[in-house]
């Protein structure tokens, strides 16, 4: 019989109010409470190094690279050559990490409203960020997304990719107003006519799909050409959802014959992402097809995301 443990702390992280996935954590790196939300950098033996904000599940060692390539580099496939990026929230580094490593990156404006948080991931993180924090290319500026975004409208220079790595919009959490029709409207406002958008969008497993799907409305009202897809990260214990956003089209620029060599050029390796693989995930099952054909409303200022603090639930 094995012997009785103490963790050093417990991650209960809510997916509906009604059920949660518990990790047990055997140290605690960093643990506090920000401006803006709670935070726990904590040691667990299956994942390694996990972060938690507002007692749900950011990253962890073992499957970051899941998340990270998922996220970024669809997009930045889709663009071809991206020079200038913008990477909104992405406290971890890990973002910034895989943006750095397209040699015709030639600026990145990283802008994370939580500066505690970020210098905790920092310190403890190090084989999530990788140094990317120390790149003379990256620009760290710890302010609103949105006020930023505002700021930055009337610019001559525009961004090629943007990447809304945002937290999930638990109630009055620091993203609520990151899952806008005003918020994405001003993203597009910043890049490029080619410029893409990629869009952290919640889980979409069939429990929880709702909040996903009302993010793509929001994003067709924005946006000509909206293309969701999904990763598998088994800290997160379902599928994530991540949506790419375009003035211009979007699949004819993500086939496996036009990413595969892109792909194969990028320094270093990808341990996720494959052209055929993506090409694959760009085409959404049915029941998600069918949730966002359903629903004709979009979250706005005024009508922002309620998600009863659970992660990826629509209250």
């Amino acid at each position: 019989m094995a012997e009785p443990r103490e963790p050093a702390a417990v991650v209960r992280e809510f997916v509906t109010p009604y059920d949660a996935f518990v990790h047990e954590l055997t140290a605690v790196h960093a643990r506090g409470r920000s401006a803006f939300q709670e935070f726990l950098i904590g040691e667990n033996p299956a994942f390694g190094r996990i972060l938690s904000l507002d007692g749900v599940v950011q990253s962890t060692e073992a499957d970051e690279f899941i998340y990270h390539e998922g996220i970024v580099q669809p997009a930045m496939l889709a663009v071809g050559d991206p020079r200038r990026v913008l990477v909104l929230g992405g406290g971890e580094g890990a973002t910034a990490r895989e943006v750095l490593r397209w040699p015709s990156v030639t600026h990145v404006d990283m802008v994370d409203i939580d500066a505690e948080v970020v210098a905790a991931c920092r310190a403890h993180l190090p084989l999530h960020h990788q140094g990317s924090f120390d790149d003379p290319r990256l620009v760290l500026r710890h302010t609103d997304a949105v006020a930023f975004l505002h700021d930055r409208a009337g610019d001559d220079e525009r961004y090629d990719v943007v990447i809304s790595d945002m937290t999930d919009p638990v109630d009055d959490g620091p993203a609520t107003f990151c899952f806008t029709r005003e918020y994405f409207g001003a993203v597009s406002d910043v890049l490029t006519d080619d410029g893409v958008l990629a869009v952290q969008a919640g889980p979409l497993s069939p429990v929880e799909v709702a909040l996903h799907a009302k993010v793509v409305r929001t994003l067709r009202s924005a946006f000509p050409y909206v293309a969701p897809y999904s990763i598998d990260a088994p800290c997160y214990s379902r599928p994530l959802g991540f949506v790419l956003a375009s003035r211009r089209g979007l699949l004819d620029r993500l086939t496996a014959e036009r990413t595969t060599g892109p792909l194969a050029r990028l320094p270093g390796r990808t341990d996720w992402l494959t052209a055929a693989a993506l090409e694959g995930r760009l085409d959404p099952p049915p029941y998600l097809v069918r949730a966002i054909e359903e629903r004709d409303d979009v979250y706005t200022d005024s009508t922002p995301p309620a998600t009863g603090h659970s992660a990826g639930w629509e209250a």
